[in-house]
């Protein structure tokens, strides 16, 4: 496409809790059109169709969408524009082959995989295509990450602290580290992909991880808690801190996000706004939009005019995202520091 005359058609695959947040975004954007939903339970569906249209008015009906719970059978009845895969870890893959195969353009929820050699093949065949991808990063979206780029463009980077501190998601697949990836592939990518962003390629982590405070849940075999330190291409150095054990616990600033420490400066970024410190000023920084938004926004502006340089993270660069929560799993499996690019 070449113009915004014309709504995006879009077509989403999967529906559960984070494809509710990208419906209910695409429903609101007058430049885009949802023609098609797809999830292998037809009841979800409807539910989310309902929860994302009630966003904008609890009133009225929701749109008329149609529901299928086959890919194929989708993407040959509506034929969209592009897709969004809102998909758990475990089942990225086939269906990622099946929409490059259609040549279509792709915004794919985080994590992208859960190992490198398929997601290695998936962007082969997508820069194959030429095809335009985005991936769901949003903090990289947000005003504190714009205001941080620019203020520590020329000013090094001694330390990014990183944490995330929740509690445990209720989705039984979430629990099971085969299907998720435990929490720091699945959850704190966001704080590792963040430090990526900002501060440069982590180039070897050290970690350590337990299950020490949730261990009367069943069918649980993820690590609660865990610490890793990075070293950085810049020669910066950087902390993980993450736990699922917060259960109901009243969320404080620091519990996720990144602080960024240089001389004499302390930035604190994440999805909510930021925090400024210097030793004459401390400044609260509020993002004016809601950054998951402006992802999705700016993935069906690049599929509309062909221009994608407004997309903060394509697939590419989120492989090299889950290259390195993927490095600090094996660090915490063996005990041993790991190169990030001996993983692939």
């Amino acid at each position: 496409m070449s113009e915004l005359s014309s709504p995006v058609r879009i077509a989403m695959i999967g529906v559960g809790g984070i494809g509710n947040m990208h419906l209910t975004n695409l429903l609101r954007m007058p430049s885009a059109e949802v023609v098609g939903l797809a999830d292998i339970d037809a009841n979800k569906i409807a539910v989310t169709l309902r929860r994302a249209a009630a966003y904008q008015n609890p009133s009225i009906e929701p749109p008329a969408i149609p529901a299928f719970n086959d890919v194929d059978r989708m993407l040959n009845a509506v034929s969209p524009d592009a897709v969004v895969l809102a998909l758990p870890p475990f089942a990225h893959g086939e269906v990622e082959f099946q929409c490059v195969e259609a040549g279509l353009p792709m915004l794919v929820q985080k994590p992208v995989g859960l190992d490198m050699e398929t997601v290695r093949a998936i962007e082969q065949k997508i820069l194959d295509r030429g095809l335009i991808t985005a991936v769901g990063y949003q903090a990289r979206y947000s005003h504190a990450a714009d205001i941080a780029r620019s203020m520590l463009a020329d000013r090094p980077i001694g330390m990014a602290v990183g944490a995330y501190l929740g509690g445990l998601p209720q989705t039984s697949w979430w629990r099971v580290q085969a299907r998720s990836g435990g929490q720091v592939v699945e959850q704190a990518t966001h704080v590792v992909d963040l430090q990526r962003y900002l501060v440069g390629e982590i180039e070897t982590v050290q970690a350590v991880a337990a299950t020490r405070l949730m261990t009367d849940v069943e069918n649980l075999d993820v690590a609660d808690v865990s610490v890793a330190s990075l070293v950085f291409d810049t020669g910066a150095i950087g902390t993980l801190l993450n736990s699922s054990g917060l259960n109901g616990v009243p969320q404080e600033p620091w519990d996720h996000g990144l602080t960024l420490v240089a001389r004499d400066l302390s930035f604190r970024v994440w999805t909510d706004g930021g925090r400024i410190a210097t030793a004459g000023e401390t400044r609260e920084l509020v993002n004016p939009e809601d950054c998951k938004y402006l992802l999705d926004e700016a993935f069906v502006k690049a599929v509309a005019t062909g221009d994608s340089s407004h997309i903060r993270s394509t697939y590419s660069d989120a492989v090299l995202t889950l290259r390195a929560t993927l490095a600090i799993n094996e660090s915490a499996r063996t005990g041993e520091l790991v190169r990030v690019a001996d993983l692939g």
